[in-house]
């Protein structure tokens, strides 16, 4: 009984120590919770409503910045004129106007966590994100930067409410440093094949076939193809599943001869070429730098006058340049006897001849005639025999040339013009770099095809052999959407490879 006792003591205690008055403890609890709530919401608040307070408490250096109208998220920002997947352009910092900072950076205070690395610089400025106190960031804020930002697909056309979200409901800020570009590389995957899977449903005009996984629910893919040999622009053939395409081109080069195993004839006998000798990544890896004349092919198929008596060559240009070094050299011959020729000894010249012609260079300074009939001679040489013709398409052409230009007497010829380089896939992203551990023959039929009209691009089989699903397989890479498909993408139309380009083959 006396342990029972003690116990209700005890509670009797307790209880008339809470009866008796607080004292300041209350008045220090809320002198405590009136100063937390000012510190770190009041002052914050008002200082982000109050932006005139900002030239008396910012730095120098922030005084200058003004408030100012930014961009309708309705209207299409300033884009910069581009059609490929790299040239996401950021806008010129130094014409665009921030609101001013919060008095004393007091906002800071309200920072849920680290900004990624490439917002770092803003981390202590709050409003150059959120521009309107207690709103969650807008499409504006983004675009105020970010001017290249087109949309997924064109909003006039297709009506997909999902596609209407904000930019931060998939862009979230304050995960980390590098929480943002972790996002931005996996956005994508499942929430496509929502759409894509059933496309059709979702816009029944599109070309575009059904698509939900890489590894067996993707169709073959589609390269685009100058279009009514370039003069409708561009249009998108789906590769067959066996054989090549073709694209029209007036260049001769077949790029079987030039792999040949067994080597090609060049100026210092056999070569083995392999396809780095003409094809040098470009800066980024991406692609390749262009292949010229003079850099990769000149070597071998020099231009030479007179091959046996100079190294002298005839520019690779335009027909009436051509015919004038030609005017001018044989007349210098004629003039002076003598054939002109660089220092230094005489190199080799690969001559392509027709099977039962020498090989043997032929010479025109020693000729019998004047120095028309010379150049004129070496022209015909040239333009149908050893030179322009191994490569182009070359036609006579009847009258004189360009008047008052020393090759107008020469006969004449035209050659047609080869159609510029295009990339085959300009809506895929895809750099070489990351499978240079892959030789270029793993995707690349070259060595087998003999003539330059073949389309030499892999198709989807070939792929598959390295790159699985979404899900990962043994010895594959798993691959989702946004592995080789983007987003936001120039041009804002499902279907259309290029501005202005039309579809083929929509089956």
């Amino acid at each position: 009984m006396a342990g029972h006792t003690d116990n209700q003591s005890a509670v009797v205690r307790e209880l008339a120590r809470l009866k008796r008055p607080l004292g300041m403890r209350r008045l220090l609890s809320w002198v405590l919770f009136v100063g937390v709530l000012g510190v770190f919401l009041g002052l914050p608040g008002v200082a982000s409503l109050r932006a005139a307070w900002a030239p008396f408490l910012a730095e120098p250096a922030q005084e200058a910045r003004v408030l100012a109208a930014r961009p309708d998220p309705q209207k299409p920002p300033d884009y910069i004129e581009a059609s490929t997947a790299s040239a996401w352009h950021l806008a010129d910092q130094t014409d665009h106007a921030y609101p001013p900072p919060t008095a004393a950076g007091l906002d800071r205070v309200w920072n849920p966590g680290p900004l990624s690395a490439a917002h770092a610089p803003w981390s202590d400025d709050c409003k150059i994100c959120h521009s309107t106190p207690f709103k969650r960031v807008q499409d504006a804020d983004c675009l105020g930067c970010h001017k290249l930002i087109h949309a997924h697909v064109d909003p006039d056309r297709i009506d997909v409410p999902a596609l209407a979200a904000r930019c931060a409901s998939c862009h979230q800020e304050h995960r980390g440093s590098f929480a943002l570009a972790e996002q931005n590389r996996h956005a994508v995957g499942s929430d496509c094949a929502d759409c894509h899977s059933e496309i059709r449903t979702h816009y029944p005009e599109t070309r575009t076939r059904p698509v939900s996984d890489f590894a067996d629910a993707h169709p073959q893919f589609r390269v685009q193809l100058r279009h009514d040999n370039g003069k409708r622009g561009f249009q998108r053939v789906r590769l067959p599943e066996k054989g090549m395409l073709k694209e029209a081109t007036t260049l001769k080069f077949p790029h079987d001869v030039h792999l040949k195993r067994s080597g090609v004839r060049g100026p210092a006998g056999k070569q083995h070429m392999k396809c780095a000798d003409c094809h040098a990544p470009d800066a980024d890896g991406v692609s390749f730098q262009p292949v010229t004349m003079a850099a990769h092919c000149q070597s071998c198929h020099a231009l030479k006058m007179e091959p046996a008596l100079s190294n002298r060559e005839v520019p690779h240009g335009p027909v009436p340049a051509v015919l004038d070094t030609l005017r001018e050299f044989y007349v210098f011959v004629a003039t002076t006897g003598t054939v002109p020729r660089e220092p230094g000894p005489l190199t080799d010249t690969v001559l392509v001849r027709r099977p039962g012609e020498s090989r043997a260079p032929r010479v025109f300074a020693t000729a019998a005639g004047d120095a028309h009939s010379r150049a004129s001679a070496s022209a015909i040489e040239l333009f149908e025999k050893t030179a322009c013709v191994v490569c182009h398409d070359v036609k006579r052409l009847a009258g004189k040339g360009k008047p008052d230009t020393p090759g107008a007497d020469l006969p004449q010829w035209k050659i047609a013009p080869v159609p510029k380089a295009h990339g085959f896939m300009p809506k895929a992203l895809f750099a070489h770099s990351a499978h240079s551990t892959a030789s270029c023959e793993t995707c690349h039929a070259a060595r087998t095809s003999d003539h330059a009209e073949e389309v030499l691009m892999p198709g989807i089989k070939t792929c598959r052999d390295c790159h699985a699903g979404s899900s990962p397989a043994p010895d594959k890479v798993a691959s989702d959407c946004g592995l080789c498909h983007g987003f936001h993408w120039p041009g804002t139309t499902v279907h259309a490879a290029v501005p202005g380009s039309v579809e083929g083959n929509p089956q």
